[in-house]
């Protein structure tokens, strides 16, 4: 027995010897057979008799069939003892193809347990055909292939077993193929094999049909077809359906566009057959200039074509076929021309100036040319014709610009010539030049002052050198000769200084003052200015300057009378009779300035009697302002001031003395009085006041629009970008232009639109001068950038545009005239790379002309783009070589290579044509575009076959270039030299006998390129050859079978095996592909790698499912030819399955008494096999069940123990089974016992006793509380039921006092309880449950009422009857505090209910009496007066403290008498001293002080607010009184003090809108219960703020 290693210790079971001991004592089990597909319900077996058993004896012992697997297949009859079959049976899906198929049984009876083994064995029919995976084979058969060759196909599938499975394989007859059929590892495989040899051009594919047959009877087959495909080799060459080929393209024809497609035809099939093109022997050129799609064989083009470099290409094309055989063909491209060539001018001269007076001048000579041909190539040239030029044909294409007349520089400086060179083609081409000539300057022109005369002004007292002005001159000449130099011309008056007045800046032209001006001296002066440039000859001009001196207020008035000296002043005599207006003196004073600056006004400063003189203001009369009386002094004493009105004004002061007399005979002398009228009716004083009130007003208007517009700039800026007044630049000064207002000079002022795209504001320039000409301003506004958009207010004279007509020139008579007429063109000859300076001839000499001619006439050298190949010694005329000439790069292939140049004579103008022959020198090898060549040859090519091969290239021409070319020594082939169209050699490599790449794979050769030059020059490369293999063997595997072990839990993508296979050919024929196939099922779990033969999982393996598999490899090479061999796979079994559990019974409740009970009964089982497959049983130990076996793999799990159910009710049992095998495996299986009840448990409350509380005059039924039991039993004996017991007191009414509710305990009280009546009770309450036998239980409840308050006080004393009224007899003498009577009262309440407050309610004379709260003891308040009533009535209010609380109210009548005995009964002395003591009074005197102080400031406050809102309602909306609300009453709680009753006041503020007032109402009785005053303040719905005074 093992043991399993646990944290907590599981009692096990092990079963080993257990099963061993059984299966020895066992008896045999019973065995039966059927054949499969047998009808459901089919008799099986007797089982009873087999088994020994009485008929009935299966029923009674509930007898049942079960199987390992927990399928249910068979069924049992337990009364008449019968197996038969529950479903029909297939014994391919139940046994797969193993050939003896049983079923394993058990019998198990119940009661007792028992089992007994049964088998039942399925017999196989014949009810599968075979079966191909695929519906066709495709097997591909190279044609080379030998007879007897084997080629393996896909086996058949049979699922049936024995003689019903496969047993052979047929084939459709044929004369090529059979079949054999081959036994392996029990399986049947096809294989196909070939009887003769195959042709592919007489028969490319067969069709076959491939019978499998089986052994049954009558025999089933299956058919599959085979079609078998005959692969091509190679053994044609490509060949061009036509060669060469003729093709004509577009010069300007786009990039990329297709030029022709070549199209080469084999006739071999597949791979073979493809043909593949490529260029053959292209130079690089051709390369860049054109692709060959390998594929299609189209050629494009890759660059622009140009006719006038390259007119023709030769292309030679290579088609190869997927083998290696090739063919050419050749294409011939030639280019058409297109008019895509603008003509060309090349300037051989240039002059830059021409003077302006020159009458015809050669300004440029220059050349043009068009690279096209025919119409495209003849040009027309022409230039504008408003222009003062023309065009000269000279020689050949070389023309002369001249001038047609003398050129004018002031009417145009500068001609800017368009030259226009038009072609002939379509479409027309042209090309435009362009061409400045600068005309020269001649001083032909004076200058001009900008205005005839000048007028300037300058105010007086100027400081020296000051700036009075600018003159200004322009001369249209250009240069020095536009220069001007101002000077001042001697004045005609030859009395004026002006040397000593006036200074010119000769180079601007401003005018400066040398001196201060005074205007009462010189008022005004005039003078010449003359403005001379610096030509030669020098021309000048002059203009007439006028200088207007300005007044200054530098004159300060100068009084006349009185006169101010040093003798005795004047006095003044006026009678103290004099009338008010009384002409006392008349000030006279003058001024030396002239305008305002002289008008003068006059005040009087100061006086020795104010008010008593006064002075008019404009003619200086100092008059009495009032009538004289006998008070004023006699001497008086005036200072005036005369103040002129100047900027700055000037002022003078006089002292005026006059004496008051009283004897003047004439008291004063009155203004006649016409001059009186006059005076009054003067209309100069009128308009002079009219005026001074219309400026005044209008400078103030002006100030004040100032200001505004300054505030509204200052407070708009940030927003709106300011006030909207325009900015601009006002002139500095007015000028009248008629001379006849206060405006001294016209001005107009350009507006120009500032040229920044961002803003579109107007800019005010400067002011320009009416006088000054046109041109100028427009000169001016061409001369500001910044005014793109001008216009000048003025009157200006506009150019109207012109339309330009051209004049062409055509010339092409002209030419062919020329050319025929002109000399014979010199030829000239030498070889390349001359060193340069070499002599090439005398020009001058063959030409004729003399030495010193040729530089005289200017004679020059010229070649197409002006590049300096020769050089001509004018001097000598030699003609030299200017530098080393290169014919390759020069002319390139060109032959003969010609370079043609003019000779160019300036004066006169003509030319003479020339050409040098540059004859070619052996100087360049031949070159291999590649060091080696390799070339691939099939080993069974014939002998005669021809492999072109890559030429060299040789930049030389003629015999220079390659002649021949050579092979180095070889046995195998010799070099065959051929001639291109265009005269080039391309070499061809030709086979002599047959090549064997197993004796030589490789050869190597050299080639030789010789050229024809006199040393011969030569250029090698090595030629690679590379005999390719033909496919003449068939891969062979290393090993014919190969055998595996592999364990079932091998990862996916794990490697199983790998396979070798060895093929002796080389290339794409000796590359092995490793294939699959078909083994012994349809689905294989292994993948094979096609190149490397490593066999892999793809699937996961199981060992329970299949133990081995027999896998077949074939080997296939490039070439189609295959070999196989086998793969033997055993898997090997690894513990991967846990064991399985099947349970066959199980009980799901078990009862809590029963001694020993069968919970359940399963089986167990583990696929996998040895110590993989054994088995251990456990449960937990720490529960009362056991495990026992039974019958092979059952248990049975028991009860050890009876359960109790209160203590668990449920158990979870995990059965835990456990193999043997590394790593162990478990499986658990857990089930839940559940323990049925017994009622067993009574209920229980959960209290003894339950004391509930309820208080009196209760609603009926109202619940009072709730009784719980419980019952630990379950289902129907935990259901417990509530029930009221009889009361142990008789006399208790418990059934009309109290209700249960049988369900859940709760209580109700049935009617309302008294407490006055019933206090308390109690009572038992019983909880019975539903078991059989029922169980009970009892509880006690008490129930306490309690008290509400339901009773009102009642008074005792007083009596308060319908008798005569109980009235109280208190002496006048009685001291304060004197006991008149006790009011007496109960309450039928208990507790707090029960306490008892005395309040007095009225009174006869309130404040007289007084009741204490807590005894109800009524006295007297205050001392006695004989003033108080004799009758006093007293209502008092007796109330409880329940809530809410109840009251009563008692009447008492007080007499007051004078002869009692017994006048008071007196408080004790400790009382009175208290009373007399208490601080209390004195506290509530001074809060009824303060109190009435309060509210008399109220009262005060809200006047003086009424008055303030009354008065500045209008401004500021009434004044700001907080509202508040006051404490209602204040209480004296002792009793004892001077204030026998507390009074509220209500001042309420009225809430209509037309008054805030207040209003004074009725006091509110203190006594009143708060809910009235609350309820009164509430009906009052017009008071909002409420504070009363107590």
């Amino acid at each position: 027995m093992e043991t399993l290693e646990r944290i907590q210790p599981n009692r096990q079971v092990t079963l080993f010897f257990l099963l061993v001991l059984l299966s020895q004592a066992r008896p045999e089990p019973v065995r039966y057979s059927v054949l499969e597909e047998t009808e459901s319900g089919s008799f099986v077996a007797h089982l009873s008799e087999d088994l020994g058993l009485g008929v009935g004896e299966l029923a009674e012992r509930l007898a049942r069939v079960v199987s390992d697997d927990d399928q249910q297949r068979l069924l049992l009859d337990g009364k008449t003892g019968d197996l038969h079959l529950k479903e029909k049976l297939d014994r391919e899906e139940l046994c797969g193809p193993i050939e003896t198929c049983v079923l394993h049984f058990q019998v198990l009876l119940e009661r007792p347990v028992q089992f007994f083994e049964g088998e039942l064995a399925i017999q196989d029919i014949n009810d599968h055909s075979p079966v191909f995976p695929t519906r066709e084979m495709l097997l591909k058969i190279p044609e080379n292939s030998q007879p007897g060759t084997i080629f393996p196909l896909q086996l058949a599938q049979d699922l049936d077993v024995g003689s019903n499975g496969l047993q052979k394989y047929t084939v459709s007859p044929n004369s090529h193929f059979h079949v054999l059929t081959r036994n392996h590892n029990g399986k049947k495989y096809p294989d196909l094999v070939q009887d003769k040899v195959l042709d592919r051009e007489e028969q490319p594919e067969f069709s076959l049909a491939l019978m499998a047959l089986d052994g049954g009877s009558p025999p089933r087959s299956g058919t599959v077809a085979v079609r078998v495909l005959i692969m091509d080799v190679n053994d044609n060459a490509p060949e061009f359906v036509h060669t060469p080929y003729e093709v004509q393209v577009l010069e300007n024809s786009p990039i990329d566009s297709p030029v022709f497609t070549v199209i080469a035809r084999d006739v071999d099939a597949g791979n073979f057959g493809r043909v593949s093109y490529s260029l053959f022997q292209a130079s690089d050129e051709i390369k860049q200039t054109f692709s060959l799609n390998e594929v299609t064989g189209e050629i494009r083009l890759t660059k622009k074509l140009d006719f006038e470099q390259i007119k023709s290409y030769h292309l030679e094309i290579e088609a190869t076929d997927g083998g290696g055989l090739s063919g050419k063909g050749a294409v011939v491209i030639e280019v058409v021309d297109v008019n895509d060539n603008a003509p060309e001018l090349t300037l051989s001269s240039l002059t830059s100036f021409i003077p302006e007076n020159a009458p015809e001048t050669v300004v440029s000579i220059f050349r043009i040319r068009d690279r096209d041909s025919g119409d495209n190539g003849k040009m027309v040239c022409s230039i504008p014709e408003n222009l003062p030029f023309i065009l000269k044909p000279t020689f050949k294409n070389f023309y002369t610009l001249v001038t047609e007349s003398p050129l004018d520089r002031e009417r145009q400086a500068e001609y800017n010539i368009t030259i226009t060179v038009t072609d002939m083609g379509t479409p027309r081409l042209q090309t435009q030049h362009n061409i400045t000539v600068l005309v020269s300057d001649v001083n032909d022109n004076a200058p001009a002052f900008t205005q005839t005369s000048y007028t300037l002004f300058i105010r007086e007292n100027n400081s020296p050198a000051l700036h009075m002005g600018s003159v200004s001159a322009t001369d249209t000449d250009a240069g020095a000769n536009a220069q001007v130099t101002y000077s001042l011309l001697p004045p005609q008056d030859p009395s004026l200084p002006l040397d000593s007045l006036v200074s010119i800046n000769a180079d601007n032209g401003h005018l400066f003052a040398l001196r201060a001006l005074d205007f009462e001296a010189l008022q005004a002066f005039e003078f010449l200015v003359g403005a001379t440039d610096r030509g030669s000859p020098a021309l000048s001009s002059q203009a007439l300057v006028r200088v207007q001196v300005l007044d200054a207020n530098d004159n300060a008035p100068f009084v006349l009378y009185p006169l101010q000296n040093g003798s005795a002043p004047c006095t003044e005599l006026v009678p103290r009779a004099a009338e008010p207006g009384y002409l006392v003196s008349k000030v006279v004073a003058v001024d030396g300035d002239s305008g305002q600056n002289a008008w003068l006004s006059y005040q009087l400063l100061k006086a020795t009697e104010p008010g008593l003189f006064g002075v008019w203001a404009h003619n200086g009369e100092v008059r009495t302002a009032r009538l004289l009386s006998e008070r004023d002094a006699a001497k008086h004493r005036l200072l005036l001031l005369v103040k002129d009105n100047g900027e700055p004004p000037l002022s003078a002061s006089v002292t005026l003395h006059v004496l008051l007399v009283d004897g003047f005979s004439q008291p004063y002398l009155p203004l006649p009085e016409a001059a009186a009228d006059a005076a009054q009716t003067d209309p100069l004083t009128v308009y002079l006041v009219i005026a001074l009130a219309s400026v005044s007003s209008l400078f103030l208007f002006s100030v004040l629009a100032f200001i505004a517009v300054r505030l509204c700039r200052r407070s708009r800026a940030g927003l709106v970008g300011g006030c909207s007044v325009p900015e601009a630049h006002f002139p500095g000064r007015l000028v009248d232009v008629s001379g006849t207002g206060t405006l001294s000079q016209s001005y107009q002022y350009e507006v120009c639109k500032t040229g920044d795209p961002g803003t579109g504001e107007f800019k005010f320039l400067k002011p320009i001068f009416p006088n000054l000409l046109v041109q100028d301003t427009e000169g001016e506004i061409k001369a500001n950038p910044n005014c793109r958009n001008s216009f000048v207010f003025g009157t200006m004279e506009t150019a109207l545009a012109k339309t330009l007509r051209k004049r062409q020139v055509v010339f092409l008579v002209i030419l062919l005239f020329l050319w025929e007429a002109g000399s014979e063109a010199i030829r000239y000859s030498m070889p390349e790379e001359t060193e340069s300076g070499s002599f090439v001839a005398n020009l001058a000499k063959d030409l004729g002309l003399r030495v010193g001619e040729l530089a005289t006439r200017g004679a020059r050298i010229h070649y197409k783009g002006n590049r300096q190949l020769l050089q001509l010694h004018t001097e000598t005329g030699n003609l030299l070589l200017h530098e080393k000439l290169d014919r390759e790069a020069l002319c390139g292939a060109t032959d003969p290579c010609i370079l043609q140049f003019q000779l160019l004579l300036e004066k006169p103008v003509q030319f003479f044509q020339a050409y040098l022959q540059l004859t070619d020198i052996n100087d360049h090898s031949p070159e291999f575009p590649d060091r080696e060549m390799l070339l691939k040859i099939p080993e069974n090519v014939q002998p005669g076959t021809v492999f072109p091969l890559k030429t060299a290239q040789d930049l030389d021409i003629g015999s220079n270039s390659i002649q021949n070319y050579t092979i180095s020594p070889s046995s195998h082939f010799h070099v065959v030299t051929h001639s291109l169209g265009d005269g080039r050699k391309y070499p061809e490599l030709v086979l002599d006998r047959t090549l064997d790449r197993e004796k030589q794979p490789e050869l190597s050769l050299t080639l030789t390129a010789l050229d024809g030059g006199a040393t011969r020059r030569s250029g090698t490369t090595a030629i690679r050859i590379e005999v390719v293999d033909i496919n003449d063997n068939a891969p062979e595997f290393l090993q014919s079978l190969y055998q595996a072990q592999v364990p079932e839990n091998s990862p996916l993508n794990s490697t199983v095996v790998t396979v070798s296979a060895r093929d002796l050919d080389a290339g794409m024929y000796g590359n092995v592909a490793y294939t699959l196939v078909q083994g012994d099922d349809v689905s294989q779990p292994f993948v094979i790698d096609k190149i490397t033969g490593e066999i892999r999982l793809k699937k996961a393996l199981d060992f329970e499912t299949t133990q081995y598999y027999n896998v077949q490899i074939a080997a296939t090479d490039g070439g189609g030819l295959s070999g196989k061999c086998s793969v033997a796979v055993q898997v090997v079994d690894v513990n991967d399955n846990a064991p399985e559990l099947t349970m066959s019974k199980l009980a799901s409740s078990t009862p809590e008494n029963s001694p020993e009970t069968v919970v359940a009964v399963f089986s167990v089982s583990d696929p996998d096999s040895g110590d993989n497959g054994r088995m251990v049983c456990s449960i937990q130990n720490d529960l009362p069940f056991v495990l026992k076996p039974t019958f092979k793999n059952f248990y049975t799990l028991v009860t050890e123990r009876p359960l109790d159910r209160e203590r668990q009710a449920e158990y979870n049992i995990t059965i835990t089974v456990t193999d043997m095998g590394t790593p162990r495996l478990e499986t658990q299986h857990n089930i839940t016992i559940l323990v049925s009840d017994v009622n067993d448990n009574a209920p229980a409350f959960t209290q003894t006793s339950y004391t509930l509380f309820i208080r009196e005059n209760n609603s009926p039924a109202l619940h009072m509380g709730s009784v719980s039991a419980t019952d630990t039993d379950a289902g129907a004996n935990a259901q417990v039921t509530y029930s009221l017991l009889p009361p142990q007191d008789p006399s208790l009414p418990l059934d009309s006092l109290v209700s249960i509710n049988a369900d859940n305990g709760h209580l109700f009280a049935l009617r309302a309880l008294d407490f006055e009546a019933l206090q308390a009770f109690e009572f038992l309450v019983g909880a019975t449950d539903r078991g059989s036998p029922a169980l009970s239980s009892q509880a006690l409840v008490r129930v306490q009422v309690l008290d509400a308050n339901d009773n009102a006080p009642f008074v005792l004393y007083p009596l308060q009857n319908g008798s005569a009224p109980c009235t109280e007899l208190v002496p006048r003498a009685a001291e304060p505090g004197y006991l008149v009577s006790k009011v007496v009262a109960v309450d039928g309440d208990s507790g707090q209910n029960a306490w008892l407050s005395y309040q007095l309610l009225k009174a006869t004379e309130p404040g007289l009496f007084g009741v204490w709260a807590h005894n109800g003891e009524v006295r007297t308040a205050r001392l006695l007066s004989e003033r108080d009533a004799a009758k006093h009535r007293l209502l008092l209010l007796v109330k409880d403290n329940g809530e809410p609380p109840l009251s009563a109210s008692v009447t008492l009548h007080v007499l007051l008498v004078d002869g009692f005995s017994q006048p008071y009964l007196p408080l004790p002395e400790a009382a009175a001293d208290a009373a007399q003591t208490d601080p209390l009074t004195v506290y509530l005197v001074i809060a009824l002080a303060s109190v009435s102080s309060l509210f008399l400031f109220s009262v005060l406050a809200f006047i003086a607010v009424r008055l303030c809102r009354r008065s500045r309602a209008g401004l500021v909306g009434g004044c700001s009184v907080p509202e508040a609300h006051f404490p209602g009453r204040l209480v004296d709680v002792s009793g004892t003090g001077t204030l026998s009753q507390s009074y509220q006041y209500e001042v309420c503020l009225m809430g209509g809108s037309g008054s805030n007032e207040f209003k004074f109402l009725k006091p509110t009785i203190p006594n009143f219960s708060p809910k009235d005053v609350s309820k009164e303040i509430e009906e009052n719905t017009i008071l909002r703020n409420n504070f009363g005074f107590s």
